[in-house]
């Protein structure tokens, strides 16, 4: 049984705000009082994209798939080339969401919740990565994810 095409565009970034935000905002929530105001946004934005990138890709994005029905299908590989995807999302994330939260946590950090806190940077974010940066990429990082390794 072949697999259906991916999503749109639309649907994706739909999906992946509706599995980022969930998973960010409760990270936050359990994490934020020690680290916000603690340590310095880049090990923050460090910390956090090393537990919400693997966290969403691996367990998060599937469920939001099988939740919406179908709605939303998220592009699917298997195997060392499904862990190289994983690790060139972090590799945007990591930066992105760095630059977001030096722009955001100055003028929003002690003033709104956490909730609202994490809904303006996904808000932002999300839509960066999944409707610029990755459809910019992954057309040219293909070769090294779908790369086979040889016999020794």
């Amino acid at each position: 049984m072949t697999r259906p095409l991916p999503s749109s565009p639309l649907r994706l970034t739909a999906g992946r705000w509706l599995g980022i935000y969930s998973t960010i905002t409760a990270l936050l929530l359990i994490l934020g009082p020690t680290l916000l105001g603690h340590y310095p946004t880049p090990l923050i934005a460090l910390l956090l994209t090393a537990l919400l990138v693997p966290l969403t890709h691996y367990v998060v994005f599937p469920l939001v798939e099988r939740l919406s029905g179908g709605w939303v299908r998220f592009p699917s590989l298997h195997g060392a080339a499904h862990h190289r995807v994983a690790l060139l999302v972090w590799a945007v994330t990591y930066p992105l969401i760095t630059a977001v939260l030096l722009l955001v946590l100055p003028v929003l950090a002690g003033r709104v919740p956490i909730p609202v806190l994490t809904l303006v940077v996904t808000l932002i974010a999300v839509p960066i990565q999944s409707l610029v940066i990755l459809p910019r990429l992954m057309p040219r990082a293909m070769p090294w994810i779908l790369a086979q390794r040889r016999p020794a």
